[in-house]
């Protein structure tokens, strides 16, 4: 019955991830820090995160720019590996495909949807990651 529960809201949610169409003029709102929340697998199972100790970081200007992997530190600075892609979007009918690339591959994620605050993308593996906008942890004094 749970797995049921699970397949169905999947499917739902990819199906409304589908009827949201992003915009050429949205495509900036990809720039900033972003958290992986989950991932539907194509199997239909899926992984829920809780909290994630490395962030994306997204710079696009024109439909080009990069993403690093960062770690939050405390303080609100980040530590990076250096490990950089390449990005390249481009709009294939009403479409957005994300275009990463480094010197050992490329590889391309279709995005679902985008806002200020969450967006979603698919990869060739019809597996759906689902990202919100990075919030650093407030620590009171």
């Amino acid at each position: 019955m749970k797995k049921l529960a699970i397949i169905c809201l999947t499917i739902l949610f990819i199906a409304c991830s589908n009827s949201s169409t992003v915009k050429k003029e949205d495509i900036h709102l990809l720039n900033g820090y972003w958290e992986i929340t989950q991932v539907f697998f194509a199997d239909g199972s899926s992984k829920e995160y809780k909290a994630s100790p490395i962030i994306d970081f997204f710079e696009i200007n024109n439909q080009k720019g990069f993403r690093t992997k960062v770690q939050p530190k405390i303080g609100g600075t980040f530590t990076t590996n250096k490990d950089v892609d390449k990005v390249t979007i481009t709009q294939k009918q009403s479409t957005f495909t994300i275009t990463y690339s480094n010197n050992l591959t490329e590889r391309e994620e279709e995005l679902l949807s985008l806002t200020k605050n969450s967006f979603t993308v698919k990869d060739t593996e019809q597996i759906t990651y689902v990202y919100k906008r990075y919030q650093p942890i407030q620590i009171e004094q």
